[in-house]
């Protein structure tokens, strides 16, 4: 039975005739209005043209929308999704930005700030950090040069943007004029300020932001050069690049063949820098707090080929891994044109406050993404002469900007940022206070995102794109962000990256670029030429029948420890192997035994098997089994408590991290022990902020040295194996102990401690709460969490913050049409008043799947409230 649909209309050109009152039902009763309906006058069915800021206008040129061409339809479903029906692709751009205005402003508001460098004027000086890094990465100046070439190169892809725009615009018209509520976060008691109108420039700003959360890899730059040059011993033996498990994205009939060997040049070691443990942690705590905002954080997709499936088409799917706050960082909504002819008709994701689907499908392609991890971001050390900077063999005069930063109850802060045209921007001694750089030199960072890209465009042509062909041309556009796009259709599949990675050479002639390097030496500086496409990763898996990326290094370069060695150099900073190795190993089965169906597709989404515990049982089985035999374990022979743990793990757990499992709280509290246990030493004083920051990146090193995958693991461990193994064992007992009283496996469970919480920069209503939850650091189903409190002890709770933020898996018709399955937390409204602020957390919680409808028939059926907007 249908649901009961609200018959509610909007006038885009007489907003000050909106009224919050009862309005009549589809069955005649009187029910609740929508802020920003229209139901007294509707007669005003003029038109006009808006600019980017929602101002009307005269004039048909590309930088004004000429207003609706006819009525547009919002249905609303029963999990609060619009799906957006107009006569024309304007029509729809328009009305998506109204209703995701409606749904999210004062969350898109956030956002943009973010990205421009002012959430400190709102929320306060706890966000003057992040401000900075925003000011310096100048987000605003390279936003408006995406802006100036989408209008020179794409054209109609600009006008997209500025219909949304003009629909965003037009619903902070309505909140300023007080015809509709204020949306939760703006009023007293809460952030207390007006929404302002949005700009074109500001806009791509949030793209660009995104772009650099993408492809970030400052922190870990500057982290490994401390690590490189403050403990020479541990950097040599951890080979921080070896995963843990070498799976390579690309099918191995399509890796590159090796190198041929050759001598790698010797470069002197750099001093250690000179600074007390002390600062150099609170300076690198202090850049870690102020890059929160620019997230750097993981995804799975794959997919399988028709020949493979039990329907004979492919199937695709893709879980992104966000900070998962409240309300979600993605907002779903459906797109539709075609109908009336338009060339818009899609479904899925878009971060809030950006226009259009990232993530999703249309009548007959779906794709996915994760971060690839490529490095596109590189640190010179390079010399100063008063306003010049020492650039290879150039002396370039720097340009200096003043960026005023105001603060809510403070005086503004003055924050001086140094440009060096055509090279980057130096570092300012605040933002990074560690001395890396010699007195009277600075670090100089450039990022590929310093120029005019596309990915805007690169969006819109995915959006649009009917054949797999047509898919990897869009890819192709793609420039600054690093992401493996896998897509399918009824016909196939595709894998592909297209990212602007800078050729820096033949890796064993010059020094690492994923540590500080010498501004001095030209060979290192960037020559302008990018990586070509037949080093880009890219596969149609044509023999394999199947393709998936979990942020694992594509090529494979780094499963020696060593990138200096390979044909070319394309990253470091690649995932642990522990998602890929799990995906691979059951693709690999699925495949082998043929038929796979979409529930095969979502049990692997959703799977919480430990790959960590594949490695590590095994050892410690081996050391139990030694216990009497060798008399350096006599310490822990005839302790009922090991027993216990050792039967739990070994015996009756299923090596799945589910939150009502005790043996999954005692495996992650022995992965984390033994990380303690090994590497807390060779870290030393990095080791609780390194552990905070990369916890799925440092619990690979203890299983690696406990494999003897290092060329001095003994001395990595410090003691025998089988020490190490019951020694850890014996602390994770103590833990027990003193958290529980005991280590009976009947008073404790996983989700006792550990579970996802969903936080929010303002707090208050829109917090949505600490909930258990399954997975771990080692899971497809990811959920890494930190170990240790503020103070470095072991935390009382193991919080979550960074998950799936969706998960999507999807099947075709047989006329070819996606069929998609998902689900997703909170909820797609930021209302917290709304029934949909936090209506669909139960289902991601329990992996429950519902079928996202996408024709006019299949949403009308769910259809709990409509909303028309007229000319």
């Amino acid at each position: 039975m249908r649901a009961k649909t609200w018959i509610l209309v909007t006038s885009m050109l007489a907003p000050s005739a909106c009224k919050d009152e009862p309005v009549p039902s589809a069955d005649g009763s009187s029910t609740g209005t929508t802020a920003g309906s229209d139901t007294s006058d509707t007669s005003d069915t003029g038109t006009a043209s808006l600019d980017d800021t929602g101002t009307s206008t005269g004039g048909e040129d590309i930088d004004q929308f000429p207003g609706l061409s006819g009525p547009v339809e919002i249905l609303i479903d029963e999990r609060g999704i619009p799906h957006i029906y107009g006569q024309a692709d304007l029509d729809v751009m328009y009305a998506s930005g109204y209703q995701m205005a409606t749904d999210r402003l004062f969350q898109m508001d956030l956002v943009r700030r973010r990205a421009l460098g002012r959430q400190a004027e709102v929320l306060g000086p706890d966000f003057v950090g992040q401000d900075e890094i925003s000011r310096i990465f100048d987000l605003p100046r390279w936003g408006a040069a995406n802006v100036d070439r989408l209008r020179a190169e794409d054209p109609d892809t600009y006008q997209l943007i500025v219909a949304w725009l003009a629909g965003v615009n037009a619903r902070i018209e309505q909140v300023l004029a007080g015809e509709v509520p204020l949306p939760y976060g703006f009023g007293p008691g809460e952030a207390d300020y007006l929404p302002e109108p949005w700009t074109l420039q500001e806009h791509s700003a949030i793209a660009k932001l995104m772009m650099l959360g993408n492809s970030n890899s400052l922190e870990r730059e500057l982290l490994a050069t401390i690590v490189q040059r403050n403990l020479p011993a541990a950097w040599a033996s951890i080979e921080l690049s070896r995963p843990a498990f070498s799976v390579p994205t690309m099918p191995p009939d399509e890796l590159p063949a090796p190198a041929p060997w050759r001598p790698g040049v010797q470069h002197a070691a750099k001093p250690p820098i000179p600074a007390s443990p002390t600062e150099i942690v609170s300076a690198l705590d202090a850049l870690h707090r102020a890059m929160q905002h620019i997230p750097r954080v993981g995804s799975n997709n794959w997919a399988v080929n028709g020949q493979l499936t039990a329907t004979g088409r492919p199937l695709i799917a893709n879980d992104p891994h966000q900070p998962l706050q409240s309300p979600s960082l993605m907002y779903a909504q459906h797109l539709s044109s075609v109908d009336a002819g338009g060339q818009i008709d899609v479904i899925g994701w878009a971060f809030a406050g950006t226009a259009g689907v990232q993530l999703g499908h249309n009548q007959d392609l779906h794709w996915a993404a994760t971060t690839n991890f490529a490095d596109v971001m590189d640190i010179w050390e390079v010399e100063l002469s008063g306003d010049q900077v020492a650039v290879g063999d150039q002396m370039v005069t720097m340009e200096i900007r003043s960026e005023v930063i105001e603060v809510a109850g403070e005086d503004p802060q003055v924050l001086e940022v140094r440009d060096v045209p055509g090279f980057g921007v130096l570092l300012p001694d605040d933002i990074v206070p560690l001395p890396i750089a010699a007195p009277g030199n600075a670090l100089l960072l450039n990022w590929t995102g310093f120029a005019a890209t596309a990915e805007e465009q690169t969006f819109v042509a995915m959006a649009k794109a009917a054949t797999l062909d047509e898919y990897d041309a869009a890819a192709d556009t793609m420039e600054v962000g690093g992401f493996n796009f896998v897509a399918a259709t009824a016909d196939g599949i595709t894998y592909r990256v297209n990212v602007h990675v800078p050729d820096r050479g033949d890796p064993s002639a010059r020094p690492m670029p994923f540590l500080v390097v010498d501004g001095n030496d030209p060979e290192s500086l960037w020559s302008g030429q990018f990586l070509p496409p037949e080093q880009m990763p890219r596969s149609r898996a044509e023999s394999r029948g199947w393709i998936a990326t979990a942020n694992n290094d594509p090529w494979g370069f780094t499963f020696d420890g060593d990138v200096s060695n390979d044909p070319w150099y394309y990253g470091y900073f690649f995932a642990s192997g522990f998602r890929a190795q799990r995906i691979d190993e059951e693709l690999t089965r699925l495949a082998n035994l043929g038929g796979i169906s979409l529930e095969d597709m979502q049990a692997l989404q959703t799977d919480t098997h430990s790959t960590a515990s594949d490695l590590l049982l095994p050892i410690l089985e081996q050391a139990w089994s030694n216990l009497g035999v060798d008399p350096e374990l006599a310490p822990y022979e005839g302790r009922p408590e090991l027993q216990t743990l050792y039967s739990l793990l070994t015996d009756t757990w299923d090596q799945r991290m589910e939150r009502d499992s005790p043996g999954a709280l005692v495996f992650h509290l022995y992965l984390m022990m033994l990380t303690d246990e090994v590497v807390r030493d060779e870290l030393s004083f990095l080791y609780n902020i390194v552990l905070e920051a990369e916890s799925p990146f440092v619990v690979k090193i203890p299983i690696l040295a406990m494999l003897d995958q290092y060329p001095d693991s003994a001395a990595l461990l410090g003691a025998s194996r089988d020490v190490v193994a019951l020694e850890t064992l014996s602390r994770v007992a103590s833990l027990l102990e003193a958290f529980y009283g005991d280590v009976d496996p009947s008073g404790y469970t996983w989700g006792d401690m550990h579970g996802t919480d969903f936080t929010n920069p303002l707090g208050g209503d829109l917090y949505g709460g600490w909930w258990p939850s399954d997975g771990g650091e080692d899971t497809v189903n990811v959920s890494s969490s930190a170990f240790l409190d503020e103070n470095g002890n072991v935390a009382e709770r193991f919080d979550s913050h960074d998950g799936g933020i969706f998960r999507v898996v999807t099947t075709f018709a047989e006329d070819g049409t996606p069929q998609a399955y998902c689900n997703f937390p909170p909820g797609n409204s930021a209302d917290p008043g709304s029934p949909h602020f936090d209506d669909t957390r139960e289902a991601w919680l329990e992996d429950q799947y519902t079928f996202l409808p996408f024709e006019r028939d299949e949403v009308e059926a769910v259809t709990e409230q409509t909303i028309v907007l007229e000319p």
